[in-house]
C-alpha cells in the first residue's frame, strides 16, 4: 500500500470537501460513530476526510487504507474542526463524547515535551579536548599510586596481550567489520606486542586512557562486533562518543582501524585473562583538579562493578515488585490492602499490569494523554503514589480515547534521575502510538532510559513484546532492565518465548507482570523475570509467603543481587517436530544454496525465488547476527521489496560450526520468535546443526521434520510483515510507515 500523507491537507482542502459533498448529496447518510460538525450541520467525518485527500491529491484513496473514528477525529482536531463522536468502548462513558480544542493543544504537553527533550539531546553532542593530555595522564598516575599504594605500572605488556597469529574465534567478524569499514585488510599484523597504560596487577586491573583519535567510526564498528564478553565501562556511550567526534587519523591511511584493532585485542584478552580493564575518557574528569581522588574513586567503583554482557549493575541490585493485579481485585478495598503491604515491604519498584486499577484509577480513564493539563495531571498522581509507597512506580492505564499507556514515577528521584517518563502502546490497540502526527518527534524522547539508581529502564506494553524492534529502541541505548505490562490471559509458552528472546538480545534482564481473570480455573495470567542471558529467574511473594508462581493477587519480587549470571537450556529445545501436510516449496536439507543459485539478486542479502505466482523472499543473515534485530528488520522491510507482489519471507541463518551451548541456550528460542514474530519461516544452517522453523497459525512456532532430505515449507504461513500491518482488530495498515521509520532509526543510531 502507497504511503499516506495526510499533513500536507489544508483546512481549504477540507472546506472544499464539503461544498463538493453538499453538491452531490441530496440527503445526509445513515448516522456513523464520527462526524465533522460545519455550520451547524453533521457530516460523515471519513468520507469527508476521504475527499478532502481527493482535492488535495487529486486521486482516489480506499477507505480501507485509513481509520475511523478516533483517527479521522484527531486529523480534523489538527485543522480546527469541531467533531461529535459517538464511540463507545468498556472505558469511556456512555453519553455521546464532544471534543473542541484548538490544533495546538492537540500535541499535547508530554508531546511537546518530549519532542524538546529529542531536540536538546541532538544538540548535546560529546566532545573530547584535544589538549592538555600528557598533564592529565600525569596527573592520573599520581592519584592511581596514591589509591593503590604504589601498585601501578605503566606501558605493561602481558605475554598474551599479543594480535593474533590467526584470525578465528572471537576475531572473525570482528575483522569481517572492520575490514569492510574501508576495504583495507591490512591493519591486522600478526603478533604484535601491546602494551597497557597502567596495570594494578594485584586488583587484576587495566586502566586505558582513552584520547579524542580513539573514537573513530572504524571504532565504532570494531565495539559494534564484539563477541559476548564482559567490559568494564560504558560502551554505548563509547560508541555515541565515536559518532559524535568521529575522529580521522590518516597517517598511515589505515591508522584509524589499527588502533580500533588493537583496542578491541585489548578488552577481549583481558577479559579471557580475568581482567578488569577500565576505560577513561580524556575529558572525563579533570585529574588536576580539587576533589579529583574522590572521582576517580566513584569513576572505578561504577566501573569495577560486575558486568554482565556489558551492563554494569549494582552490588546491591535492582528489587522488582510485579502486582499480578487480575480483574476481580480492581477495586478500592483490595487495591488499599496491596498498598499497605508494599509500603512494608522491601524492594524498589512497584508494578502494575496493563489496564490496572489505582486510586486515581477514574483520573486516568477520563484523561486524554495528549492534553498538557491531564498528563500533568496524571503525572502528579502517580508521583503522590510514589511517595506514599516510598517506591517508584509503573502504572499502566487506558485515556478516554482508548490510548493505551504506562507511566513510570519516582517521587525521589534526584537530580541525576528520572521523575516521570511516558511510554504509549504500539500494536493491538485502539489508539496506537504509531499513529500520533508527532511520533517521529516523540519517539526519540519515548525511547530515552529512566533512571533509577545507577540503572537505566525500559518499559513496553502487552503485545509490544511481540515486536523486537520497541524493546532493541532501549537496547541500542544500554538498558539494564525492560519491564512490561501485560494485559493477562496469554499464551504462557508465547509470553515466555518472547520476553525470553528480548532479555538475550538486549543483554538485559526482563521482567513481566499481567491483569486478566483471577476467578477462573486457569487466568492464563502470569509472572516472569529473565536474566540477561535468558535464564528464568525465581522471585518470591511478599503477599502470600508462598514459592507457588502465578498466584493471582500476589506481589512477586525479582531481586537481581540473586542472579547467578548463568545461562540455561531453551525449555522447547527439544520441541517434537512435525511435518507440513500442505507445502508448496521443498528446500534441502543443508542446501540452500541450491536455491539461492535459482534466484534474482535483489541487494545485499535478500534474494527473490519464484514458486508460481508467488515470490520467495530469501533474508540471508550471517552467524550471530540472527540475534540482533537490527540485522534482520531491515531486510524485512527493505526498500527494495516495495514494488514485489504476492512476497513469501524465509530467513535464511547461516553459521560455520555451533557450539551445542550457544545453540541449546540461545539460538533455539531466538530462531523460533524469529519466525513467530516476523510470520515467516526461519532456516539455520551449519557444518553440525540444520533446522526449520515456521509460525503457526496461532503464532506459536513450529519445528519442521524433513522428509527425504527436504522441509517441506507452507508458504502460506510466510506473509511476513503484510500478514502483520492490515486493517484487523487491534492493528492498522498505515501504521506501517512510523514503524519502518522506527526502524531505519535504530539501524542509524546503531
Amino acid at each position: 500500500m502507497a504511503k499516506i500523507n495526510w499533513m500536507d491537507i489544508t483546512r481549504e482542502n477540507v472546506i472544499k470537501a464539503i461544498e463538493i459533498f453538499h453538491a452531490e448529496n441530496t440527503e445526509y447518510p445513515s448516522s456513523k460513530s464520527t462526524f465533522l460538525i460545519y455550520n451547524g450541520k453533521k457530516l460523515p467525518a471519513k468520507h469527508i476526510r476521504g475527499m478532502a485527500y481527493k482535492v488535495a491529491y487529486g486521486k482516489e484513496i480506499s477507505k480501507n487504507d485509513f481509520g475511523g473514528g478516533m483517527e479521522t477525529m484527531r486529523f480534523f482536531e489538527r485543522l480546527g474542526f469541531e467533531i461529535f463522536y459517538t464511540g463507545k468502548s468498556e472505558h469511556i462513558d456512555k453519553k455521546s463524547v464532544i471534543k473542541q480544542k484548538q490544533s495546538k493543544q492537540t500535541i499535547g504537553a508530554v508531546q511537546a515535551q518530549l519532542i524538546m527533550n529529542a531536540k536538546q539531546a541532538s544538540a548535546d553532542k560529546i566532545k573530547i579536548p584535544a589538549k592538555a593530555v600528557i598533564e592529565q595522564k600525569n596527573a592520573l598516575q599520581l592519584l592511581l599510586n596514591r589509591i593503590f599504594n604504589g601498585d601501578i605500572v605503566c606501558e605493561k605488556t602481558f605475554p598474551w596481550l599479543k594480535a593474533p597469529d590467526i584470525i578465528e574465534g572471537d576475531y572473525e567478524n570482528l575483522y569481517k567489520s572492520i575490514s569492510e569499514y574501508r576495504g583495507d585488510k591490512a591493519f591486522a599484523k600478526r603478533n604484535v606486542q601491546l602494551r597497557c597504560d597502567f596495570v594494578c596487577e594485584s586488583e587484576k586491573l587495566i586502566i586505558e586512557y582513552d584520547e579524542r583519535q580513539h573514537f573513530s567510526q572504524a571504532r565504532k564498528v570494531s565495539l559494534l562486533s564484539y563477541p559476548d564478553i564482559s567490559v568494564y565501562f560504558d560502551r554505548q556511550l563509547w560508541i555515541q562518543a565515536c559518532k559524535d567526534i568521529n575522529a580521522k587519523d590518516g597517517q598511515p591511511v589505515n591508522r584509524d582501524e589499527v588502533r580500533a584493532y588493537y583496542d578491541s585485542i585489548r578488552d577481549i584478552e583481558s577479559s579471557k585473562q580475568g581482567y578488569k580493564l577500565v576505560r577513561i575518557m580524556h575529558g572525563q574528569t579533570d585529574f588536576e583538579a580539587d576533589g579529583a581522588e574522590e572521582s576517580l574513586k566513584k569513576l572505578l567503583n561504577i566501573k569495577l562493578e560486575v558486568a554482565i554482557n556489558t551492563k554494569i549493575q549494582s552490588n546491591d541490585g535492582l528489587k522488582i515488585g510485579l502486582y499480578l493485579q487480575t480483574n476481580e481485585l480492581k477495586n478500592g478495598a483490595d487495591f488499599a490492602n496491596a498498598i499497605e503491604i508494599v509500603k512494608k515491604s522491601d524492594f524498589d519498584i512497584f508494578v502494575l499490569p496493563e489496564l490496572s486499577y489505582c486510586s486515581f484509577h477514574s483520573l486516568l480513564t477520563n484523561a486524554d494523554i495528549c492534553i498538557k493539563e491531564d498528563i500533568n495531571n496524571i503525572f502528579k498522581a502517580c508521583i503522590n503514589l510514589s511517595e506514599e509507597i516510598g517506591k517508584a512506580v509503573i502504572v499502566s492505564s487506558v485515556d478516554v480515547y482508548g490510548t493505551i499507556f504506562s507511566v513510570f514515577s519516582n517521587a525521589l528521584a534526584n537530580e541525576t534521575e528520572t521523575a516521570n517518563a511516558l511510554y504509549i502502546k504500539h500494536t493491538m490497540t485502539e489508539c496506537s502510538a504509531l499513529e500520533l502526527e508527532e511520533y517521529r518527534e516523540i519517539s526519540k524522547s519515548m525511547f530515552e532510559p529512566i533512571l533509577y539508581k545507577g540503572y537505566r529502564i525500559g518499559m513496553t506494553i502487552c503485545y509490544d513484546c511481540n515486536h523486537s524492534l520497541f524493546s532493541r529502541m532501549y537496547g541500542i541505548k544500554g538498558v539494564d532492565v525492560i519491564i512490561n505490562s501485560t494485559g493477562g490471559n496469554v499464551v504462557y509458552d508465547k509470553w515466555y518465548k518472547y520476553n525470553k528472546v528480548r532479555a538475550i538480545e538486549n543483554a538485559c534482564y526482563n521482567f513481566v507482570t499481567m491483569g486478566g481473570d483471577g476467578t477462573v480455573a486457569n487466568p492464563h495470567s502470569y509472572v516472569y523475570g529473565f536474566n540477561a542471558i535468558g535464564k528464568e529467574l525465581k522471585p518470591y511473594n511478599i503477599m502470600k509467603k508462598t514459592t507457588a508462581l502465578n498466584l493471582p493477587g500476589s506481589i512477586y519480587v525479582y531481586d537481581t543481587s540473586l542472579d547467578d549470571g548463568c545461562a540455561a537450556k531453551d525449555k522447547s529445545h527439544n520441541q517434537s517436530k512435525t511435518r507440513n501436510k500442505n507445502y508448496q516449496l521443498e528446500i534441502p536439507v543443508g542446501g540452500i544454496n541450491e536455491l539461492l543459485s535459482q534466484s534474482k539478486r535483489l541487494t545485499d542479502g535478500i534474494y527473490v525465488y519464484k514458486v508460481k505466482d508467488k515470490n520467495v523472499v530469501f533474508c540471508l543473515v550471517e552467524g550471530n547476527d540472527i540475534l540482533k534485530p537490527e540485522k534482520v528488520l531491515p531486510l524485512l522491510y527493505a526498500k527494495e521489496l516495495t514494488e514485489i507482489s504476492n512476497k513469501r519471507y524465509i530467513v535464511v541463518n547461516k553459521h560455520k560450526y555451533i557450539e551445542d551451548e550457544i545453540f541449546s541456550n540461545k539460538l533455539s528460542v531466538v530462531l523460533k520468535v524469529r519466525s513467530m514474530e516476523n510470520f515467516c519461516a526461519v532456516i539455520i544452517e551449519s557444518d553440525n546443526i540444520n533446522e526449520c522453523y515456521q509460525c503457526g497459525k496461532n503464532r506459536t512456532a513450529q519445528v519442521l521434520q524433513s522428509e527425504n532430505g527436504k522441509f517441506g515449507i507452507d508458504l502460506d504461513r510466510t506473509t511476513g510483515p503484510e500478514a502483520i500491518w492490515k486493517n484487523k482488530e487491534g492493528m492498522k495498515a498505515s501504521w506501517r510507515e512510523n514503524f519502518e521509520w522506527l526502524i531505519h532509526e535504530m539501524d542509524k543510531n546503531l
